[in-house]
């Protein structure tokens, strides 16, 4: 264990690492209160390493215990950052959280930051839910070239996902 003189700074870095152990910890044993605070101060310390997953997994804890506005904040803070998977995680939930809160425009400007992340899984699912806003509720030209952007992406689930949705659009 590594100690610190009292009038030294302690890095970001090991305060980062040990608040989002101390999360973690709090979580597993159903201190919720305590496991936010310390994901928070992961996540506030923007971290590369701990925010991303610190800001995700607060993000799903809230989301997990009916906190929709503070899983939110955490996934808005979280895919802000962009500095990993988490973040495009984090921007793809933001999307369904806006989307269940009928704000469109908000759920498709989180997808496009999903896509934007090029994440080989998160990137390619994104694409087909911003298509499915767009479809249902704001532009449904635009929909199916999102449609064909995931089919174009190679993901094989993702892209037959948007293949099945595009051939049903265009069928209507």
């Amino acid at each position: 264990m590594k100690v610190f003189k009292r009038d030294q700074k302690i890095p970001d870095a090991y305060v980062a690492s040990t608040a989002f152990s101390l999360g973690k910890m709090l979580a597993e044993q159903g201190d919720i209160k305590g496991a936010r605070a310390a994901f928070q101060q992961a996540l506030d310390s923007k971290d590369p390493q701990y925010a991303p997953e610190a800001g995700y997994t607060l993000g799903m804890l809230l989301t997990k215990h009916d906190d929709i506005d503070g899983a939110r904040e955490a996934y808005r803070l979280t895919a802000n950052l962009g500095l990993s998977e988490y973040s495009a995680m984090a921007a793809r939930n933001l999307g369904h959280i806006y989307k269940r809160q009928h704000r469109y425009r908000q759920a498709c400007t989180a997808y496009e930051l999903a896509i934007d992340s090029r994440h080989p899984d998160v990137a390619p699912w994104a694409m087909v839910y911003l298509a499915n806003v767009l479809r249902e509720f704001i532009d449904p030209a635009a929909a199916r070239a999102n449609y064909q952007r995931a089919i174009a992406s190679g993901h094989p689930e993702a892209s037959r996902a948007a293949a099945e949705r595009l051939a049903a659009f265009e069928n209507k």
